[in-house]
């Protein structure tokens, strides 16, 4: 065994309650484990039971007995236990030290005296791995969220510690650079008997390989089969629900398993409701073309938004995604082009656009800094003269429960929540939402999806950048898909989520015609 927790207890400095109770388990030397749960359930914090970080880094209570690696993670001191048990973050940008990915990539060989070629070699072999050679000699500032995420796995693979930790690995990565980065998990994991623990949310990749789930619920802690887990967890893969609505024999883990199965059932799908044509044109963009210093990251963006219409904008991390939400907010100057809102050019200033076109930013901590979440709605409310509207804004947003918490003690979901609600308090008609259900749970990702088609509904409209195609196939009626820096396509969405479509569904390779499990009768 590798890890070995009995009777292992939690809990925070000054919280009443602990984030992990009882917790016992053993973690057999080269197993490959999923660690699955809704958000705030415990699993960043179990996770960072196995380096030491709880309690070294965040203080707090630890009762029972944990060794990994026969260590004691909670007394020995932080460099001996990178080498051991190494640590990729939910957010890539808090574990970022050096300026450049080369230097990133290799600060922490270079503190544990790795020798220069050895050094050299991990350097070009794990960027090569991780799809980020040609961004070897770029600045971390100038990444995009998805990119940095592959830099902050190369830079923990680089030590080549015995156990691999890692909380959302892919929850800002477009569905190649994912794939590619768990072969790289996986290429280790046999090759090296290299042990993973992997928290997600996204389970489609890694349910079907992996040799154990972990859930982790109010801080109790349950393992298990991953054929129990689809049958278990809240919330599981279409194909996983596919066979729990219509009681396969089988519970399918993979498109593969599932069609036969479907077949046998003769599911097929229900023709699909009429959508609604879209209303008055909110904000377009003609010939939009912006670039940081020599790197043109958008090139001729040429589109309109309507009253009605939900856009899923798609493309690899990279493409040009935040980009066009920083050009069309005024955050970004564009070199070329033109943004126009209702009809009329835009106004200058990031303030005026910000109260047409309200932008969601794909880190929260940007959007983030008062002391409780109710200062961070008041403050967006007191920015556009709207005084008193914060109660209701908070329940509208689902984060009333939160009100009296700091920002930065929640989860990454939960701070996505807030970041939502405080950057959209002020009721914008349009809205720019950059990866929203990042870090966000089965319930989440459900609950944005029926508020976006009711703002929509409502006459509102919205463009929605993310990498989450199966979550984006129950909100979009439209998508948009950029390559490096140019309009890809622009498509219906069940046109582009359908089986013969550029972005087909796990339930559209499954069933002909549907796109999601509803669709199927």
């Amino acid at each position: 065994m590798i890890a070995t927790l009995r009777g292992v207890t939690y809990a925070y400095p000054g919280a009443p309650d602990p984030a992990l109770d009882d917790v016992s388990l053993d973690l057999a030397d080269g197993e490959f484990a999923l660690v699955a749960g809704p958000s705030a359930g415990g699993k960043s914090t179990f996770l960072r039971l196995f380096n030491g970080l709880v309690p070294q880094f965040h203080g707090g209570r630890l009762g029972g007995e944990l060794r990994v690696a026969w260590l004691d993670p909670s007394r020995t001191p932080a460099r001996r236990m990178a080498a051991v048990a190494g640590m990729v973050f939910q957010e890539p940008e808090a574990q970022a030290i050096a300026e450049t990915v080369e230097d990133e990539v290799a600060f922490g060989m270079e503190q544990h005296g790795v020798p220069p070629a050895e050094m050299r070699r991990r350097l070009d072999d794990l960027l090569a791995a991780v799809g980020a050679e040609h961004l070897r000699h770029r600045r971390l500032a100038t990444l995009s969220g998805g990119e940095r995420q592959r830099v902050a796995i190369a830079a923990v693979l680089a030590l080549e510690p015995r156990l691999l930790l890692m909380d959302e690995p892919t929850s800002q990565l477009d569905p190649a650079g994912a794939a590619a980065v768990l072969d790289v998990v996986h290429g280790l994991h046999r090759s090296r008997g290299l042990t993973v623990l992997a928290a997600e949310h996204r389970l489609e990749r890694l349910l079907p390989v992996v040799d154990r789930v972990v859930e982790v619920e109010a801080g109790r802690v349950a393992a298990m089969s991953p054929r129990e887990a689809a049958a278990r967890l809240r919330a599981v893969p279409p194909v996983c629900e596919l066979g729990r609505r219509f009681a396969f024999d089988l519970l399918p883990l993979t498109v593969d398993e599932a069609r036969p199965l479907a077949q046998r059932a003769g599911l097929r799908a229900s023709p699909p409701p009429a959508a609604p044509a879209p209303g008055d044109e909110l904000l377009r963009a003609d010939g939009l073309t912006a670039a940081y210093g020599e790197h043109v990251a958008l090139r001729g963006a040429t589109f309109a938004l309507r009253e009605g219409e939900v856009v899923a904008l798609v493309g690899a991390n990279g493409s040009g995604k935040s980009t066009l939400f920083r050009a069309l907010t005024g955050l970004l100057k564009p070199s070329a082009g033109a943004v126009s809102f209702c009809g009329a050019p835009a106004p200058d200033g990031v303030q005026a656009r910000t109260a047409l076109a309200g932008l969601v930013p794909q880190d929260p901590a940007l959007a983030l800094h008062r002391d409780t979440v109710r200062d961070e709605v008041a403050e967006t409310l007191k920015f556009r003269r709207m005084r008193g509207a914060g109660d209701a804004a908070l329940a509208a947003w689902n984060v009333a429960e939160l009100a009296a918490r700091n920002p930065r003690d929640l989860s990454v979901g939960q701070q996505q929540r807030v970041a939502v609600a405080a950057m959209l308090a002020h009721g914008p008609r349009a809205w720019l939402m950059d990866e929203p259900t990042r870090g966000a749970d089965g319930a989440t990702k459900a609950w944005l999806a029926v508020r976006l088609r009711e703002h929509a509904a409502a006459g509102g409209a919205a463009i929605v950048a993310t990498h989450d195609l199966e979550s984006a196939a129950r909100f979009a009626t439209r998508v948009i898909g950029m390559d490096r820096g140019e309009l890809a396509f622009d498509l219906p969405a069940r046109e582009a989520f359908a089986s013969s479509g550029p972005l087909p569904t796990q339930v559209a390779r499954v069933v002909a015609g549907a796109v999601v499990v509803e669709d199927v009768a």
